[in-house]
């Protein structure tokens, strides 16, 4: 979308970024023809004007080929079959969904129920307000996988010795047992190593 804009107004991406966020509406249709905005010209030349309703046809095109390709998507899943019938319908998520009347426009081409998902949905207690915004809900959603993953994933549990670990020594004396403080490893160690022993195998 932002590439479309940069291109459309003949601005620079920075730019075209800031008018998105600002000004920007996947619904062409609630702006009027003389509301303008006026962007400031590059080293020293005349500023450029915009109209919001040229900016919003721009995005509205690109918005509508996205949806209507993650409709065919949904279709080719087999979302017509009753049995795969989403009937919880789309959220949408990530920094693009704060696009204004995006979740009207999707409603209005797909025919189903949207939303938008906020990732504090899934956070406990009261989270900070930076963190709700669904900019965010890859990140979350990523760590909250980890989290999940951790006490299943049998990569996460190995180590290479238990906390403490009993030790028989042979001595003089006879045998003595010994207390070895055992030795924890990271996550990438883990994976470096499983890689390794699969490369010396794969020789």
């Amino acid at each position: 979308i932002t590439e479309d804009i940069k291109e459309g107004c003949s601005i620079i991406e920075k730019q075209a970024e800031l008018l998105k966020m600002k000004f920007g509406s996947a619904w062409p249709g609630e702006n009027k023809d003389n509301e303008i905005v006026s962007i400031p010209g590059l080293r020293g030349r005349e500023p450029k004007e915009i109209t919001l309703k040229n900016l919003s046809k721009i995005i509205h095109a690109r918005v509508v080929e996205i949806v209507e390709q993650v409709y065919v998507e949904i279709k080719n899943y087999g979302h017509e079959d009753q049995k795969k019938k989403l009937i919880a319908g789309i959220v949408l998520t990530g920094g693009g969904s704060k696009l204004k009347h995006l979740k009207q426009l999707v409603e209005y081409i797909t025919g189903m129920d949207t939303r938008i998902g906020y990732p504090n949905e899934h956070l406990a207690g009261d989270s900070d307000q930076e963190i709700a915004s669904p900019l965010y809900a890859t990140a979350v959603g990523l760590l909250m996988n980890a989290i999940e993953n951790k006490g299943r994933n049998p990569i996460y549990q190995e180590e290479t010795r238990n906390e403490e670990e009993l030790v028989l020594e042979g001595h003089p004396e006879g045998r003595t047992i010994q207390k070895v403080k055992g030795e924890r490893k990271s996550v990438f160690d883990l994976w470096s190593e499983k890689l390794k022993d699969f490369l010396d195998n794969a020789e």
